[in-house]
Order: structure tokens, then C-alpha cells, then sequence
């Protein structure tokens, strides 16, 4: 059978509904006023105990973040690769935040509008490469003005490319920039299934992990830079003898397992005399020349260095002494059409070695 009679209180705390309270009786006229006004304690102490339950759950929740995201810098900032680096940051978005797909597009440097996801994972994964020419809006927003963006409707979104459509069919998502050097580098971007998923609170995370993520890259981008330069010739771009030296070891590795290998050595024919007579300007043109039609030649597989001051030399893997006697014909007549080579007369004298195995074993 249905109550008889009733009492109801809101469960309030400081102007805030925190749900209510109710209490019912099979007898007619089962409370009087003094029940109401006790119910109404009732209610009013329930209130503060799940007012002060859920904030300290909430400030638990808040320290186990914000140990997640501490130890998440730590993590990002011991990271020397900036491949490394962004799938770290992929993993740490999808460890503190709920989401179905996480992001990293990174913008191409010659035109910011254009994004290609470089790393993703989640339910919703992105493919790896996938493209995206940000519109109008989102390009202000995002390259320009370095705000996030909140989509609660990504279905809705006007002008979405087709080949991100198709992965993109509904659902909503957050992007923060990544923001290196003084400009926009790239998104990090966080999706859900749901519609109107994400708030003020998710962005907070968002931004803080964005943060963090982009002075990692920026330290792990500027030591591959700097790695890079250590194994560069700064005036010809080509690898240097340390770099030369390491693949070296590498390719006579493979050799002495029976892959073919063979090098050619180019010497600059009196190239003091060049120097001394035209200056060493005139001799830096020669030696990026050089440089220019010895990589133009070379496959993308081999590698040509600077040895010395005008030596050079070409590691070919996969290669005998014979492919690597056609390789010096295409070099010497690329050389010979070259405007600068040609027309300071440069020759160079050449030399090719094959590896021989039993001659190396003995």
C-alpha cells in the first residue's frame, strides 16, 4: 500500500542543492511539526557530511593528479628524442584524463595551417600522417592567439577535411597548443564518443600536460639538433669524419656477415693552388660543389662525407668495386656540367675499394 503521509527536506549546503531527503509512513498524520523541524537538522548535517565527502574526495583526487602530472614531467624532461617525447605524451594524456583518443599534430613549418597527426592512441586512434588544414577559426584560435579550443559537438564542425571526417564522426574533443620557441608547433588534442564531454577542469589538465610536453620537445629537438651538428660539416651539410667513422663500423659490421660493401675516395686536384689563386671563398664554392653533386649522386642508402679538408668519401652498401666504378662515372660527369666546377676547371683524382672478407679474416 501506498504512504500516507510524508516529510521532505532538501539536502542544502551553503545555497547549494546537494540532493534531498525523505523520509514516509503507512499512518495518516505521522509527523508534527517537531518531526519536521528534527528531519530538518537531519538534513541539514547530512548535507555538511556529504559536502565535506565530497571535497575531500575531490581534493584526493586532485593530489593523486598532480602527483600523476609531477611524475610525468619528470618522465617527459628525462627524454632526449623527440619521437620518444610525444608518444609520452600520447600515454600520459590517456593516464590522467577519461578519454577514447588521444593526439599530437605538429605543424608544418612552412605553413602552420597545414597539422599531420604524429602520434595517437585510444578507441578513437587518428591514423598516423593524417593530415588536416586548419580552418579559419580554429587556425585564430589555436596558431594565432595560443587558446584551447573545446568541441563538444565534433559532428557539427563545418569544413572538417573528408579524409578527417571519416575518422571523425561524432563525439567531442579539447586541443591545446604546443608552444615552442615563441610560437605554435603543433596541437594536443584529447576526444570522447560522448557529446559535451569535457569541462574547465579537463582543459586545466590539458594545458598543464601541454606545458610540460612542449619544453620536453624543446629540450629533446634542440639536443638532436645539436647531436645533429656534432656529426655535420658545417659547410658542406654532409656527415663529418666522426659521423663517417660510425657508419663505417656499422657497414664493415654487415660486411664481415657477407653483405657487399665497397667506398670511393675523391681528392681535389690542387686544391691549394685553387685556394691560394682565387681565395677561400672561391675554395669554400668549390668544396659545396663538390659536396652538392657527390650527395645529388649518391643513393639515398649510402652515405658521402667530408674526410678532410678537400677529401671526400662515399660508403656504398650493397655495392662491389664495379657499381661502385659506375657511381664515379655519374659523379665525374655531373661534375664536368656543373657551373662552379666547370668553370674553375676542377678535377679530382678518385680511388674504389671493395671489402674482401677473407682478406679481412687473415
Amino acid at each position: 500500500a501506498p504512504a500516507r503521509s510524508a516529510v521532505t527536506a532538501p539536502l542544502l549546503h551553503e545555497g547549494r542543492v546537494l540532493g534531498a531527503m525523505s523520509a514516509q509512513s503507512y499512518e495518516p498524520n505521522a509527523y508534527d511539526e517537531a518531526d519536521l523541524e528534527l528531519f530538518e537538522e537531519l538534513a541539514r548535517i547530512t548535507a555538511v557530511s556529504i559536502f565535506n565527502s565530497q571535497q575531500f574526495a575531490e581534493l584526493e583526487h586532485r593530489r593523486r593528479e598532480a602527483e600523476q602530472l609531477e611524475e610525468i614531467g619528470r618522465a617527459l624532461t628525462s627524454k632526449l628524442d623527440p619521437d620518444q617525447v610525444v608518444r609520452l605524451i600520447v600515454s600520459a594524456v590517456s593516464d590522467v584524463l577519461e578519454v577514447d583518443g588521444v593526439a599530437v599534430w605538429l605543424c608544418d613549418p612552412r605553413d602552420r595551417a597545414h597539422c599531420r597527426v604524429a602520434e595517437s592512441e585510444g578507441d578513437i586512434a587518428l591514423p598516423i600522417g593524417l593530415e588536416w588544414r586548419l580552418a579559419d577559426d580554429l587556425y585564430e584560435r589555436l596558431i594565432d592567439q595560443w587558446e584551447p579550443v573545446q568541441l563538444d559537438n565534433l559532428g557539427a564542425i563545418s569544413g572538417m577535411p573528408e579524409q578527417v571526417a571519416e575518422h571523425v564522426t561524432g563525439g567531442s574533443a579539447i586541443g591545446v597548443p604546443l608552444i615552442l620557441g615563441g610560437q605554435v608547433e603543433g596541437v594536443l588534442t584529447a576526444g570522447s564518443k560522448q557529446a559535451r564531454r569535457y569541462g574547465k577542469e579537463d582543459m586545466a589538465v590539458l594545458q598543464r600536460l601541454a606545458s610540460q610536453a612542449s619544453v620536453a620537445l624543446g629540450n629533446a629537438r634542440l639536443h638532436a639538433n645539436l647531436h645533429a651538428l656534432s656529426l655535420t660539416d658545417p659547410l658542406t651539410g654532409l656527415p663529418n669524419r666522426r659521423r663517417l667513422q660510425i657508419h663505417l663500423d656499422h657497414e664493415v659490421a654487415a660486411a664481415r656477415r657477407g653483405r657487399p660493401m665497397a667506398i670511393a675516395v675523391f681528392d681535389i686536384d690542387k686544391f691549394k693552388h685553387y685556394n691560394d689563386t682565387f681565395g677561400h671563398i672561391a675554395g669554400d664554392e668549390i668544396l659545396k660543389a663538390v659536396g652538392t653533386v657527390l650527395q645529388e649522386e649518391n643513393r639515398a642508402m649510402n652515405v658521402v662525407a667530408r674526410y678532410g679538408g678537400d677529401e671526400f668519401v662515399s660508403v656504398l652498401s650493397e655495392t662491389g668495386v664495379e657499381g661502385a666504378r659506375h657511381f664515379v662515372e655519374r659523379v665525374q660527369e655531373a661534375m664536368a656540367s656543373h657551373d662552379t666546377i666547370s668553370k674553375f676547371g676542377i678535377s679530382m683524382s678518385v680511388g674504389c675499394a671493395e671489402f674482401d672478407p677473407e682478406t679481412m679474416a687473415s
